[in-house]
Parts: C-alpha cells; sequence; structure tokens
C-alpha cells in the first residue's frame, strides 16, 4: 500500500508542474494594436543606457525627458536604428525615471507611445516630469511606482488624462495586458481615471522556473484613449509592465505544503487499514 500511495503523489504534482507556467507572450501585436515602447530584451541592461523599440508606430526617433541634468540634456532626441534608439540618462549622475515618447503625425492625425524607463542611479522624484506637458493628449501616471517596486494586479491606480496640459472629464481610458485582459475606465471631473489592474496571471511558475526567470514575474500593458480636437485626431498610450499579487503565490505556496501535510498524516490510517484483514486472518 505505501508503494501505491507514492505513486498517486506523483501525478498530482507532475499535473501541478504543467499548470505554474504563465504564458510566454510572442509578438506583442498578438495581444493589442495601441503603439508601444519596449526595451530591447536582446541587449544587456546598462545603468545608465537602453534600447526602446518603438512598435506599431513607424516613429523616426525616440525623444527622452530628464527629471534633472544640464538643459541641453532635459529633452533629447534619439534616432530609431535596427535595434531601436538607444538612450542614454541625462548625466551619469542623474538616475530614478525618465520619460520617453515616440510620435508620429499627419495633418489629419497624430499617434504617440509613451513609455516611463528608471536608470538606476539616483536621481530627484518624477513629479515635475510628470507634471510638464509633452504633448497634446497625455495619459499621466499618479504616481509612478517607487524604486523596486511595480504595479500589481489586483491594485487600483490613478493615472491623469488631459489635452494641451488641460484635464479631460469623463474621457474613456481603456486599459489592455499581454494575458488578454481589455478593460474601460472613464476619468472623473478632474481628469483623474482609477484603473483597477486585472488578477490575470496565470499560476506561480515551479521553484526551477523562479530561479531561471533571475528575478520577479512582470507581464506588459497598455493604457490608451483618443480624443478629436481641432479637426484633428489624437490617439495616445502609454505603456509599462505590472506584476502578480504578491499574495497569490504565497497562498499557492500554503494550499500545496497544507495539502501534502495532509497526505502524509492519512498515510498510518492506511497502512492500519490494509494491516487489520492480513492480522485477523494470522490470529
Amino acid at each position: 500500500m505505501r508503494r501505491f500511495a507514492l505513486l498517486l503523489l506523483i501525478p498530482v504534482g507532475a499535473a501541478h508542474a504543467q499548470h505554474d507556467h504563465a504564458p510566454t507572450p510572442t509578438a506583442a501585436r498578438e495581444w493589442t494594436r495601441q503603439p508601444l515602447l519596449l526595451p530591447d530584451t536582446n541587449r544587456r541592461g546598462e545603468r545608465a543606457m537602453a534600447s526602446l523599440r518603438p512598435l506599431g508606430l513607424a516613429a523616426d526617433k525616440v525623444t527622452l525627458y530628464a527629471p534633472a541634468g544640464p538643459a541641453e540634456r532635459r529633452r533629447v532626441d534619439y534616432a530609431v536604428g535596427a535595434a531601436g534608439a538607444r538612450i542614454e540618462s541625462a548625466t551619469p549622475q542623474v538616475g530614478n525615471y525618465h520619460w520617453a515618447v515616440a510620435r508620429v503625425e499627419t495633418p489629419e492625425a497624430v499617434r504617440v507611445a509613451s513609455t516611463a524607463w528608471y536608470f538606476g542611479n539616483p536621481g530627484p522624484a518624477p513629479q515635475a516630469l510628470l507634471g510638464a506637458a509633452k504633448h497634446e493628449l497625455e495619459i499621466v501616471p499618479e504616481p509612478l511606482p517607487r524604486e523596486h517596486a511595480a504595479y500589481r494586479e489586483s491594485e487600483k491606480w490613478r493615472f491623469l488624462v488631459r489635452l494641451n496640459g488641460v484635464p479631460l472629464a469623463q474621457q474613456p481610458l481603456t486599459l489592455e495586458t499581454e494575458f488578454g485582459s481589455r478593460t474601460t475606465f472613464v476619468s472623473d471631473a478632474t481628469g483623474m481615471a482609477t484603473v483597477l489592474f486585472p488578477r490575470d496571471f496565470k499560476p506561480a511558475q515551479t521553484t526551477a522556473d523562479a530561479r531561471a526567470s533571475h528575478g520577479p514575474r512582470r507581464a506588459n500593458f497598455v493604457l490608451s484613449t483618443e480624443k478629436e480636437d481641432g479637426g484633428r485626431r489624437y490617439l495616445t498610450a502609454f505603456n509599462l509592465t505590472y506584476g502578480p499579487d504578491a499574495d497569490r503565490d504565497r497562498s499557492l505556496a500554503w494550499g500545496a505544503a497544507f495539502g501534502l501535510v495532509g497526505m502524509l498524516a492519512a498515510t498510518p490510517l492506511l497502512r492500519r487499514r490494509v494491516a487489520a484483514p492480513g492480522d485477523a486472518k494470522n490470529a
């Protein structure tokens, strides 16, 4: 009976291993049609440099706004090459969040992709950087996550929608994630929209896969909105990453531990039931 109990445990563990993997996203165009600014994952990260690639947007440059530094470094245009745009912090001493924008315009329409990029060196808080208008229709995080933090599923975060520096009331704001979630929120009278990140991560990875990932799990999201003004159509999108609910993996781990303890506790009872007929026969 002991041998049977051990065999019974193996398929259960295997089944959990199959479902513990989060889906691996392929091309970004498969989960959204909005323009994006994504990091070049083929390049190794550096403390004061990074590569950003526009997707869904035929932009020839990425404009980077810095929170501090010399005046000529507060706004710098970087050409988009085969590997994207190679951006740098304002100076090696100025880190923290910088704001990146890719833009394409015609007489009829303006399309913008934006993202925030965190450089590891110390730098000023990004409040003033976020407060300054950088293009016509904007989605502004209020606030951005702190260093070593992130947006997380099941959390509520606020975003300001404004046009030419003026908050937009009753403006739809659509959230899409690479796991397929899509939700629309509406800004209030002050132009602020409260966005609830969906609980759409798949169950926790296996221990071996978690070690191989070299860090916490992250998934892409994009917020977008459109507005017509003065005979011109404006579309703007802000993308970044979010992580799983901190309690999700912890709850699953405790549940698995309690289940294993229960199985081990039941083993002596199974032995007694098997042994009982034999004992009676020998008697």
